[in-house]
C-alpha cells in the first residue's frame, strides 16, 4: 500500500481532479477545498486506513495543505501499526 499515493487519489477522486493536479505542495485552497469538504475527505482517510483522526486535525488552519495531510495519516497509520 503506498499511502501517499492512496491519500492523493482519495482527495483527487473527491474533488473530480485528475491526480496528476494533487500534489503535497497544493494548499487546500489551490485545490477549492473547504472544511466541509475536509471533513468527508478525512471521513474516506478513516475509513480507508483504519485510523482516528482527531477532531482538532480537521482544522484547516493547522493543515493547510495535502502535505499536511500525509504527514498527519503517516504518522496515524505508524501508530496505530505500533499499538
Amino acid at each position: 500500500m503506498d499511502l501517499v499515493a492512496d491519500v492523493l487519489q482519495i482527495i483527487a477522486e473527491y474533488k473530480g481532479l485528475d491526480v496528476t493536479e494533487v500534489t503535497p505542495e497544493r494548499s487546500f485552497q489551490e485545490l477549492g477545498i473547504d472544511s466541509l469538504d475536509a471533513i468527508d475527505i478525512i471521513y474516506e482517510i478513516e475509513d480507508r486506513f483504519g485510523i482516528d483522526v482527531p477532531q482538532d486535525a480537521l482544522d484547516l488552519q493547522k493543515a493547510k495543505t495535502v502535505g499536511d495531510v500525509v504527514a498527519l495519516v503517516t504518522k496515524l497509520a505508524a501508530e496505530r501499526s505500533d499499538a
